[in-house]
């Protein structure tokens, strides 16, 4: 492999095994609940990744709708909290914002919990027409035994060792 693909190839993939996370991280997931009134709106919520993992990010966005025509509604606020349902542990909550949404339709937010278990998530919203609130229950499970992170830096290296290899029996054997 010469020295010009490599320095193609490397930033390339430096980028896809550092940034892989986050990029997964917004926007869309697993619808869990919706379209569903609640007060004077109809909510949608998605989570992502759909297998929540205890001590990784879950990723909420919830839509929020009129639902006598289906508009979105953009000035509400939106609190996200995450309680145990088996376990004594206090709550966790964040709120929802259109600020790190990549469609400015959608809230989106970021939680994480410690503990593997069942959970109660709530998503109360406010907004000009009232107030509403939807519930639902979701399995936290225990952190994934594979540190995907470190599996892709591993790669990264062997390929990045496989190439300097062959450029150098390529070398000698040019000699």
């Amino acid at each position: 492999m010469s020295i010009r693909r490599l320095a193609i190839i490397l930033p390339v993939l430096l980028l896809l095994v550092t940034q892989g996370h986050s990029v997964r991280a917004h926007g869309g997931g697993q619808l869990v609940a919706g379209p569903v009134q609640t007060g004077p709106y109809t909510l949608s919520v998605w989570v992502n990744p759909p297998q929540p993992r205890a001590g990784e990010p879950l990723h909420f966005t919830v839509g929020v709708a009129a639902p006598e025509n289906g508009a979105p509604v953009l000035d509400a606020e939106i609190l996200v909290t995450m309680q145990a349902i088996a376990q004594d542990s206090a709550p966790i909550s964040a709120l929802a914002t259109t600020d790190q949404s990549i469609n400015k339709l959608f809230y989106e937010t970021d939680l994480e919990v410690a503990q593997p278990g069942r959970y109660l998530a709530t998503v109360r919203v406010a907004g000009p027409k009232g107030e509403g609130e939807l519930s639902l229950e979701l399995d936290v499970k225990s952190p994934s035994p594979i540190n995907w992170f470190i599996l892709g830096l591993a790669g990264l290296l062997l390929v990045l060792a496989l190439g300097w290899w062959r450029a150098r029996r390529s070398r000698e054997g040019d000699k």
